[in-house]
């Protein structure tokens, strides 16, 4: 499955520079790469993060203009996991990880033809989507954003709970090393009940996690946090009831000798609402999360749940190539299914692939896009159907990055 613009990106010449995949003997200087790109590779055990990875996923734009001394001067990898969709189904997907290019070879086309690259590891590899974090320099062509991060700041001097039922279930402050099989059970029922949320492997919890941090345990729950300064910041707030939720708040709330307490949470996450004066925790911002691009719209579609029944044509644009075409999509009584449409049928709804992958997920809906003039109504009506059957009943949340 190739596309006009990968091969485009492919053919750009970029003179004294190869792509390949990478070697055993790559690491240290791959590592080297990461800690001139991103301040190092922020893990707690390298040898556990490389077994995130398959080599034949790493992708190298290597400088060979001196035949005598090749050096690696950009990289991108793909990480495989999986992704929880509306209604709990999963589906495989191919993360782009580690994405850099050194600074002496930015804006000669290199990362282009990583990214060609990627795509080709992405196909090989199976996936019903590709999913990348860009960062604040750039971006990739088709992925669209498919869950936003809300960043907390709670006043802890000022935040009290809402008066409600005390949780009876013993809750435990602990280290990440006795913790760690604990917390990937419920994270793992977390992350089955969270759609956008990424499945962790075995290797990402000791490759993240160390002794230096703390963790509250809770039969339905647990958060990990550092104490820095005068402020507690979380980085795992892991909930599946509102019980739960309320006493690994009420715990955190506890540590009374310092002044914030910083965390990320779902748009639709209640912390705010368990506080007797929600003021007292402040939104400081709200970023995109995961990026996502359906690569197996069918499966996709099949799989995931809906709220309404729809009948309709989808036009999609797609800057690959890959995914374009006109598309209908039927739903009946909670079950959908996408195929292909006759030649000669007329759309219903047109959009990209990039808004495509925000209303399967819910990140934005079909009548938000639309308003935005990034979703086009062909037949009256259509948006608002389409709408009612992608409904989230949940919005979509990643706390794992890659």
């Amino acid at each position: 499955m190739i596309s006009e613009l990968m091969t485009y990106r492919e053919s750009l010449a970029v003179d004294g520079l190869r792509i390949r995949r990478a070697r055993e003997d790559d690491w240290n200087a791959l590592r080297d790469c990461y800690s001139r790109a991103f301040g190092g590779v922020h893990t707690k055990d390298f040898e556990s993060w490389k077994q995130q990875f398959r080599l034949t996923d790493i992708v190298v734009g290597e400088d060979v203009s001196d035949p005598d001394a090749p050096f690696i001067a950009g990289t991108a990898a793909i990480l495989r996991t999986l992704v929880t969709v509306p209604g709990g189904a999963q589906l495989e997907v191919a993360a782009c990880a580690q994405g850099m290019v050194a600074t002496t070879h930015q804006k000669r086309g290199l990362y282009s033809k990583i990214q060609a690259e990627m795509m080709y590891v992405a196909l090989e590899s199976g996936a019903d989507l590709f999913a990348a974090m860009p960062g604040p320099g750039g971006s990739y062509g088709g992925v669209g954003v498919a869950g936003h991060t809300r960043h907390l700041v709670i006043d802890r001097r000022r935040a009290e709970l809402r008066a409600g039922q005390d949780d009876a279930s013993p809750a435990r402050e602990l280290r990440p090393g006795i913790a760690r099989s604990r917390m990937r059970e419920v994270y793992d029922r977390w992350q089955h009940a969270t759609p956008g949320s990424l499945a962790r492997g075995e290797f990402y919890w000791p490759a993240t996690y160390d002794d230096d941090s703390c963790v509250i345990l809770h039969p339905d729950g647990y958060v990990v946090f550092d104490l820095i300064g005068k402020t507690v910041r979380v980085h795992d707030f892991c909930a599946l009831t509102v019980s739960a939720h309320r006493e690994l708040l009420r715990c955190l709330l506890g540590h009374g000798e310092y002044l914030e307490i910083h965390m990320d949470t779902a748009v639709d996450d209640p912390t705010q609402l368990l506080l007797r004066d929600p003021r007292a925790a402040t939104v400081t911002g709200i970023d995109p999360g995961v990026w996502m691009w359906i690569l197996n719209a069918a499966k996709a579609f099949e799989l995931r749940s809906y709220r309404a029944d729809f009948h309709g044509v989808i036009e999609v644009a797609d800057p690959y190539g890959m995914s374009a075409g006109l598309f209908t999509l039927d739903v009946t009584g909670g079950s959908g299914s996408w195929k292909p449409a006759p030649d000669n049928v007329t759309p219903d709804v047109r959009l990209s692939t990039v808004e495509l992958a925000g209303c399967y997920f819910g990140a934005h809906t079909p009548l938000e896009l639309h308003r935005a003039g990034r979703l086009d109504e062909l037949t009256a009506g259509a948006v608002a159907a389409l709408d009612q059957a992608l409904a989230p009943i949940k919005r979509p949340f990643n706390i794992t990055p890659f």
